[in-house]
């Protein structure tokens, strides 16, 4: 029985067929890879199909509107990323010779604000931090297999051995434009947004029920409810075609503050999106590592601006 990675005849998976795969997988299409990297078309399609010959599963599925990944590509996917991600990191890492890396990840929906804040840590420290993007669940395994020191996640992912500090437990609220007609209102109930289109943050699967609770039989086509799981696209739809968001407060906190969106008297009950700062117990004494933990006061700070 061939070996992991390898197939029948002994050649293992390269470098390139990763990067290749990956492309194909980002861009979409065969064709746009291959644009990216500067091969030809046959080029990336034979690497493509050797490296499922090795693999021995089928990747992509094509078809006259692209490539989408089968299961076994999509999970191919997440640790082909990683692999090429140390590989960098490892680059970088030979040669800063009186520096420490700290390979940070977060959820691009926390990203606008912990990467900031992390980075403002560890100023005047011998410390290069990489920041990279992935969902709580990636986090976890990253943190898992030793390609990530730390990271900050939402609720609901196992944390399995990892150490973990909270950061915040902000509460789901509702914003609109200044110009919006609910804007003006001092009292609100839930079946007030039955008119209006409603865009909810969708942080976990709880975001799908409290979505749910907001249907009405008063509400039209023309005002839709949305999910979206880049907060960012939520206040967008607010600000640019009247919708109201539903949000965690944390995200809306300076758009509000600086009056770019108003803030409505809605509550949601119990739901809120709890942040947490998480990182393994073999990583406890890395310095960018307890550099952050030492300025967790300030970066909790910056979901508590409003």
């Amino acid at each position: 029985m061939p070996l992991p990675g390898f197939d029948g005849t002994g050649h293992k998976v390269e470098t390139m067929d990763l990067v290749v795969f990956t492309t194909v997988v980002r861009t979409g299409s065969l064709g746009a890879a291959a644009t990216e990297l500067r091969l030809s078309m046959p080029s990336v399609s034979v690497r493509i199909a050797a490296l499922e010959r090795k693999l021995g599963a089928p990747l992509l599925v094509r078809s006259a509107r692209g490539s989408t990944t089968t299961p076994a590509g999509e999970r191919l996917n997440d640790y082909a990323q990683r692999c090429l991600d140390l590989l960098d990191e490892a680059a970088i890492a030979v040669t800063a010779h009186e520096t420490q890396r700290l390979v940070l990840a977060a959820p691009a929906s926390l990203g606008d604000l912990v990467f900031p804040a992390a980075l403002a840590a560890v100023v005047g420290k011998p410390i290069a931090v990489h920041c990279r993007v992935a969902h709580s669940g990636e986090v976890v395994g990253r943190l898992a297999d030793g390609s990530v020191h730390a990271g900050f996640v939402m609720p609901k992912v196992p944390l399995r051995a990892l150490r973990s500090e909270p950061i915040s437990r902000s509460p789901l609220v509702a914003v609109c434009g200044p110009g919006h007609p609910l804007a003006a209102r001092r009292r609100l109930r839930i079946d007030d947004l039955a008119g209006t289109g409603v865009i909810v943050y969708r942080w976990g699967r709880d975001a799908q029920e409290l979505a749910a609770s907001l249907e009405h039989p008063g509400r039209g086509l023309d005002a839709p409810i949305h999910t979206t799981g880049l907060p960012s696209a939520a206040l967008r739809m607010a600000l640019d075609a009247g919708f109201v968001a539903v949000v965690p407060r944390f995200v809306a906190a300076r758009s509000v503050r600086d009056g770019d969106l108003a803030l409505l008297p809605l509550g949601f009950g119990g739901w809120r999106v709890d942040v947490q700062f998480v990182y393994a117990s073999a990583t406890a004494d890395r310095l960018g590592v307890r550099t952050l933990l030492d300025h967790l006061p300030a970066i909790r700070g910056t979901f508590d601006q409003d």
